[in-house]
This record gives C-alpha cells, structure tokens and sequence, in this order.
C-alpha cells in the first residue's frame, strides 16, 4: 500500500507521507525507500534524497551495493532519472564510504549503467581529499578516460588541484591552457588553485604574475577575489616576505578578512615581530573582524615562545571573556607550555580541562605532561596516564612509549622499561634509533655494559637500524667507567669502520678518562689527533685537561694548554681561570698576560 501510494503521489506529498509514516513507525520496506528515492531524484530534490539514502546507509545498515539493487529493480516501473545513481555514488562520499562509491559505480558499469561525468567529479573529489598521495587518484582518473568520457572543467581542476599537490606546478599550467583550447574559460575555482599551488610550492612570483593576467586569461570572467590574495599572502609570509604580504593587503584587497589578519598575525609573530603581530591584530579588531580561536592561539603560542607570559596569559583572559572557546590546540599550547617550565600542577589541570570539553584529538598534550611526569619522577602517574589515551582511543605513538621508557631507564626501573618495550612492540609501534639508545644509557648507567653492546648489536642486526654517533658515545663512556680503556678505543675503531664519524663528545669521553688513569701524555697526544682529525677542542676538552694537569703535571704545560686554549678563541670558565690563577701564585710565576680575569668567559 505504501510503495503504491508513493508512486501515485506527487513528490513533495511523498515525502510528507514518508515522514508521517518513519515518526508513526509504519513499516517501510527498501522498495517504498527506492520509490520515493526515484520519485524525488527525477524532481531534483536532492537535499531531501540524500539525508534519506545516508540514514539507510548509516541506521538501517543497508549496504550501498544492496541500496542500488533495488533502485535497478524498480526503475523499470516508474518514471526514474538516471540522477538517481549520482545521488547514491555522492551520498556515499559523503559519508566517507568512497570505496563503496567506487563499488557502486563498478557495478553500474556492469549493469550498463552509464554515469555521468558529474558523478566521476564526485568520487574523484573525494578520493583526492581522503588521501595524502595522489597515486590512487590518477589511476582511477585514467580509468575513467578509458571509458570514453570527456573532461570538463570540474575534472580538470581535479586534475589541476592533484598536479599542485605533487609539485607539478608547471604541468598544472599547461592543464589551464589545455582548457582554453578545449572551449572551456578557467573559473575562480581553476585560478585560485592555481595561485594556491605555487604559492605551495615556493612559487610566489608566478603567483603573482598569474594573478595579474587572471582577467585577461578569463575573457573578464574572473577577477581575483578574497581567496586568491589569501592564498598569495600566505605564501609570502611563508616566503619570509611579510612587508610585500602586507602591501598586497593594503593595496590590492578591498575586503580583507579575517583569514587575512590571521596569516599576517602568525607571519609577523613566527618572525619574532610581536609588535608588528599585534598592531594587526588591532586594526583587524578595528574593522570588525572578530578574532577567531586560530588568531588567539597563534598569539598565545609565540608570546610564550619568546618568554613573554605574561601578555600570553592576557590574550588567554580576553579570548575566555570575549566568548571565543579555547580547542584543543590552545589547552596543548598551555600544557606545554606548563611542561617547560616544570608548572606540573598546572600541565595537569588544562589537560583535565581538554578531557572534561571532550577536545582529545591528538597526543600532543599527553606526549607532553607524559615526558613532563617523567622528570618529575612520577612514574606511576606516567603509566596512568598512558592508559587513560588509550582508553579515549588514542593509539600512543614511538614518542609517547619513548618518553616513559626513558622515564623508567633514567629512574633505575630497567624491568619496567623493558615491559613497555614489549607493549610497544606489541602495539605494532616499531621502536626508533632513540628508543634504542635510551636502553643503552640505561644500562650503562647501571653498569650492564654487556648487556647495552648486545642490544646495540640487536639494534643494528635484526631492526635493520643503523647505530649513531649518540649510541657510540654512550657505550664508550660505559667502557671508560668500567675502566675498560682498550675495549673503549677498539670501539673508536669500529666507530670509523662503520662510517660513524667521531666527534668531539667522543674525544672528550676519551680524554676525560685517561686524566682520571693519570695516563696524561696519552691523553695529550690524544687531542693532539683529534686536531689532526680537523676537530677543534672545544671548553670541556682543555678544562678536563688543564684541571687535571694543575693537579698532577708540570705548570708549564698546564699554563701552555691554556693559553693555547685562549689563542683558539675558546671561552675559559671561571672555574679554569680560578685554577690557573692558584697554580701561579702557588709556584711564584709571573701574570706575564696582565689580569687573567680578564681572559674569563663566564661559563
């Protein structure tokens, strides 16, 4: 009765009757749903179909591929419109299904269907936006030129848009003149996406000379508009060139808005220009543009890098009272910034503030108050904590299990470190060069020297993960601690062998440890080949030796070294000026250099 009324019905008395019959709970069968889906597809009431095709999709959990078999079924009893099938391929994009848009299409392929270019914009759209790489994008694109069908300009500005995102700027253009040849003027939508992807790709001058030329290229169709000088702004802020960004907004925008002032403000204040940044602000306040959460946290987030707090804390009060709600980005500015500073309280409180306005959205604040509880010592809260993201349905990353092994290896937990190696393992997050080097220094610290070379070895053998300078130096220092010296320049070798170049850290681990053996004429000849090497001593490496020397040496060649140390320019601490200074007096030489204090470098 329901299917037979539909059909007897004008549309809008259809839909009326659908609605009465959902809220009175009537049963409605799929085919009532497919009737009145042709019925207002062949009216164009497309706002009212698809709503009804994604509560099918969604609700009634009706797959897209069962959805269009009953359209097929009927269509041949009624007046239909092929628009039906758009209608359905769109309500799937819309909803994030594109695979089963793509399903959708295939089998209307099959049926011997044909769907319309329109529709392939659709898809092809959404394919575009729903991955960061292109590659699927061009060969459905491809397929759908094999099948017969002719560009329009929707689908060349698909493929405009696709050549810009792989840096293909110059090809971008020819597409744009492939148009022109074809009969068709590029639109606003073609030119601004043409003007955005240079500007992406470090291309602003042609940017502008695009811009330029817009009118004369669309017959006087087009003319730039707000979008296309946003796009050029951004690009010169991103260029570095925020006094020609500000020219364009001055001379060449009529309406700027507050996208506008909100590139300009975070330019200016990434570039450290705070007062340029907020006399922005102001003017864009001025013009009654109201700053949205973006211009807050962009202000917020660069006072606090550049140490201005207190101003930072202002911007926060006015954007509270000035009814602009903090997101998520704003309450991960203000727990890190908590972190930073060791404000644990604080860290603790925003970020129950980002649970409690339900704003998780990515790790960041964790990742933060995480490595914050670690250096506070708080190791249980950590691991609470590390449940709790997982419990929201955030999958913890290499950087968040990173941050409390080390936590744990810094804190002499070795078991609880190697737990979470395992749930990390297990979690499918392949640990990194750092996590790796975090055990080392922990078990070296703990004396495990041993056992810190076999997981390097490990490392390197089975995780196919190179060991870094950073791994080496932190098992020489092992070696040296556990006095084992040759073991500790065997390694140098092996260092050199397997391309790792020895630096200054290396030499100095070296240096510090054959002072402490009173082998001082090998510790000297070894900076004598770290020169050698084309490394430069630098503080650390004369003060070990010119301290241990004023202990155990001559005073002559602890003189020596520091004034060799002075001659190369290296700043002299004023413990080292303190050392010298006793060792003079103490052996009767005369300050020949006149004031030592005056060589000092406070340290």
């Amino acid at each position: 009765m329901v299917h037979r009324f539909i059909l007897s019905s004008s549309p809008h008395l259809a839909l009326r009757f659908f609605n009465f019959a959902t809220h009175s709970s009537l049963p409605l069968s799929l085919h009532s749903h497919s009737a009145l889906l042709h019925h207002l597809c062949s009216a164009k009431m497309f706002d009212d179909a698809l709503p009804i095709m994604h509560r099918l999709i969604l609700q009634h959990r009706v797959h897209p591929l069962q959805l269009l078999q009953s359209l097929t079924e009927i269509c041949s009893s009624l007046t239909s419109s092929p628009a039906v099938y758009d209608a359905l391929i769109r309500a799937c994009t819309q909803i994030g299904a594109v695979q089963d848009a793509y399903s959708v299409i295939q089998r209307l392929r099959t049926e011997g269907f044909w769907v319309s270019i329109h529709a392939w914009n659709n898809f092809l759209n959404h394919v575009l936006m729903s991955s960061d790489e292109c590659s699927r994008f061009w060969k459905l694109y491809d397929e759908m030129l094999s099948f017969g069908y002719v560009e329009n300009v929707n689908t060349l500005n698909l493929v405009i848009y696709a050549l810009c995102r792989d840096c293909r700027v110059l090809e971008a253009f020819s597409v744009m003149y492939r148009m022109l040849k074809m009969g068709f003027f590029p639109n606003a939508v073609s030119f601004n996406m043409l003007v955005d992807g240079c500007c992406r790709n470090g291309k602003v001058d042609l940017a502008l000379q695009l811009v330029k030329k817009i009118s004369v290229i669309s017959g006087k169709r087009v003319e730039p508009n707000c979008v296309t000088f946003n796009s050029i702004v951004n690009g010169l802020c991103k260029a570095g060139k925020l006094e020609v960004a500000e020219r364009v907004l001055r001379e060449d925008m009529r309406e700027p808005n507050a996208r506008t002032y909100a590139t300009l403000i975070d330019g200016y204040a990434r570039e450290g220009q705070m007062v340029n940044a907020l006399k922005m602000f102001d003017e864009m306040v001025e013009r009654g543009l109201m700053p949205n959460v973006v211009v807050y946290n962009s202000l917020i987030h660069w006072l606090f890098k550049q140490g201005n707090a207190k101003e930072a804390l202002v911007f926060l009060s006015e954007m509270v009272h000035g009814c602009v709600s903090p997101d998520h980005f704003t309450y991960s500015i203000l727990v890190d910034r908590c972190c930073r500073i060791s404000d644990l309280g604080d860290a603790i409180r925003f970020h129950g503030r980002v649970r409690e306005e339900n704003l998780v959205r990515d790790l960041a604040p964790y990742n933060s108050l995480i490595n914050c509880l670690c250096k506070h010592g708080k190791l249980r809260e950590a691991k609470q904590l590390l449940g709790s993201m997982i419990t929201t349905g955030l999958a913890p990353d290499v950087v968040t299990y990173s941050t409390l092994i080390d936590g744990y290896c810094k804190g002499s937990k070795l078991d609880d470190a190697l737990e979470t190696y395992d749930v990390m393992v297990k979690a499918g997050r392949m640990p990194n060069l750092v996590t790796y080097n975090t055990f080392v220094h922990g078990l070296c610290k703990e004396g495990s020297v041993d056992t810190a070379w076999r997981v390097a070895e490990e490392t390197r053998r089975t995780a196919g993960v190179s060991l870094d300078v950073i791994t080496y130096n932190t098992l020489l220092h092992g070696y040296c601690s556990s006095l084992r010296i040759q073991e500790a320049l065997n390694l140098c070798d092996e260092m050199r062998g397997n391309g790792v170049m020895v630096n200054v850290v290396t030499y100095n681990v070296l240096i510090n440890h054959l002072c402490k053996l009173k082998c001082f004429k090998e510790a000297k000849e070894l900076m004598k080949v770290m020169c050698q090497s084309g490394l430069l001593p630098d503080r650390i490496t004369y003060t070990t030796l010119i301290t241990e020397f004023c202990k155990h040496c001559s005073a002559n060649e602890a003189i020596e070294l520091h004034d060799y140390m002075v001659l190369r320019g290296v700043p002299v601490d004023q413990n080292t000026q303190n050392t010298i200074k006793l060792l003079i007096q103490r052996v009767g030489l005369p300050d020949e250099n006149g004031s030592i204090d005056e060589q000092c470098t406070p340290g």
